[in-house]
């Protein structure tokens, strides 16, 4: 399968408000289905250094913080490009609008970013791991594979229970994804010439691949 060059629905600035919140509830829905928030909290968990903080790069309306601050007990901060307008009425989550590939972020013991990475460039990608490297000393990220058989499962399984609208856009993010060769090249890539290390897993199926990386 051919990597897909063409935006996303919930990347254009037209998309606001009540319909961005559905996309989030909608993604907020697959990933509880998916067991993505506490496969997060393991790894978070089995780390070797105490968490204190944590930052969420393309966090949208923070319901991961969310689970994170009450399962953990820890400070939670979200970064987002443009947060939904339900994320403000989220207590304890703050979410700060900022562009996580070019501006500094607030440092943090970990950094997470979930479903996120397909939305960049292979360049935005590696720059921002780097950029993330001077603020945190772990960076989580969980994607999507591009894959046929991650595709299929989620248009026959997963479309007919979320919006027309986020299943159009899941089925795209699965065309927009990386493979997790492609994924690994980036890594190195972006920590060439530095002591950072990674590990990574990709998931029964390939329906998801974990990066971790240490700087």
């Amino acid at each position: 399968m051919i990597r897909s060059l063409e935006p996303e629905l919930m990347d254009s600035p037209e998309i606001t408000g009540a319909v961005l919140d559905k996309f989030h509830r909608d993604l907020d829905f697959v990933n509880r289905l998916l067991g993505t928030f506490p496969t997060i909290e393991r790894l978070i968990r089995a780390g070797d250094r105490p968490v204190r903080r944590v930052i969420d790069i393309g966090c949208g309306g923070g319901a991961l913080l969310e689970h994170l601050r009450r399962r953990l007990g820890v400070e939670v901060i979200g970064i987002d490009r443009k947060p939904p307008d339900h994320a403000l009425d989220r207590a304890n989550v703050p979410i700060i609008a900022a562009d996580a590939v070019t501006e500094r972020l607030p440092e943090a013991d970990v950094a997470v970013c979930c479903l996120t990475a397909h939305h960049l460039t292979p360049e935005q990608n590696i720059e921002l791991i780097r950029n993330v490297g001077r603020s945190c000393p772990r960076f989580i990220l969980h994607d999507l594979i591009r894959s046929r058989l991650p595709f299929v499962l989620f248009t026959v399984f997963l479309c007919p229970l979320i919006g027309r609208e986020a299943a159009v856009d899941g089925r795209q993010s699965i065309r927009r994804a990386f493979t997790p060769e492609e994924f690994r090249e980036l890594v190195r890539t972006a920590l060439a010439g530095t002591q950072g290390a990674f590990s990574t897993d990709v998931s029964r199926f390939r329906s998801r691949q974990i990066v971790d990386i240490r700087y």
